[in-house]
C-alpha cells in the first residue's frame, strides 16, 4: 500500500471517486492507528510507578514532540519514514497524557474520561458532517489562524494572570477554535491535498483531536471547580 506522494491527478476532487473513496479510507485509516497508538501509550505510562518517572520529563517530551513535529513537516512525502515518525509522535503524546491524566484523576476524578468521551463525540460529529455533506469550509481558514494566534498570545498570558472567568472562556473560545478546525482540515482532505498526501491529513485531524481534548479536559476541570 503506497501512501508516497504520487500526484497523478490534481487535488483529491478531481480524482475519481474510486480514488476518492480510498484515499479518505487510507487518512482515516492512518489516523485512527496513530489514536489507538497514543490511547495504549497514555494507558500504560498512566500507571504510578511509570507516570512517576515522566513526571519530570514531560518539557523534554514536549521538546522531542516539537522537533518532531519540524522533521514531519520535511519528510511528508517520504513514504515508510513520515508514518514512522507520525506514529513515534503519536507515542510521545501518549507518554505525555499518561501521567498527566494520573495527577488529573487525582484532583477530579472521571474527568479524564468524560473529557476523551466528549471528545470523541464532537470530533466525530463533526468530522462526519463536513464529509457527509460535501461543504467547503475553506472559508474558516483565515478566522481560525487569527483565532489560534490569539488562543497561543492568550495562553501565555494565562501562565502569569488567573482569572478564573477569563480562564473559563478561553478554554470555551478554544474549543470552537479546534472545531472549527475540525470541520476546516476534514473539508482539506478532498479540496486541498493530492493523492498520495494521506498522512497530511491524518496528521491535521489527529493535532485537531489532540488540541480539541486537552481544551475540553480543562474546561470540564475548571467548571467542576466552580462546583
Amino acid at each position: 500500500m503506497n501512501y508516497g506522494f504520487v500526484p497523478t491527478y490534481g487535488t483529491v476532487a478531481d480524482a475519481p471517486a474510486e480514488v476518492r473513496a480510498t484515499f479518505v479510507r487510507r487518512v482515516y485509516g492512518l489516523f485512527f492507528v496513530s489514536v489507538l497508538v497514543t490511547i495504549l501509550v497514555s494507558a500504560f505510562c498512566a500507571q504510578q510507578a511509570i507516570a512517576a518517572t515522566l513526571m519530570p520529563m514531560l518539557l523534554p517530551l514536549l521538546i522531542v514532540q516539537l522537533v518532531l513535529g519540524i522533521i514531519m513537516a520535511f519528510t511528508r512525502r517520504t513514504t515508510g519514514l513520515n508514518i514512522a515518525l507520525f506514529y513515534l509522535f503519536s507515542a510521545t503524546e501518549g507518554m505525555i497524557i499518561g501521567p498527566l491524566m494520573t495527577l488529573v484523576s487525582r484532583v477530579a476524578p472521571g474527568v479524564p474520561l468524560e473529557a476523551a468521551v466528549l471528545t470523541g463525540a464532537v470530533f466525530a460529529g463533526l468530522s462526519l458532517y463536513a464529509l457527509q455533506s460535501g461543504k467547503d469550509f475553506s472559508f474558516l481558514g483565515g478566522m481560525l489562524f487569527v483565532g489560534l494566534i490569539a488562543l497561543i498570545v492568550g495562553g501565555l498570558v494565562m501562565m502569569f494572570v488567573h482569572v478564573q472567568a477569563l480562564y473559563t472562556l478561553y478554554c470555551i473560545v478554544g474549543v470552537l477554535i479546534f472545531s472549527g478546525y475540525v470541520l476546516y482540515d476534514t473539508s482539506a482532505i478532498m479540496r486541498r491535498l493530492y493523492p498520495g498526501e494521506e498522512i497530511v491529513g491524518a496528521i491535521s485531524l489527529y493535532l485537531d483531536l489532540i488540541n480539541l481534548f486537552w481544551l475540553i479536559l480543562q474546561l470540564l476541570m475548571e467548571l467542576q471547580r466552580r462546583d
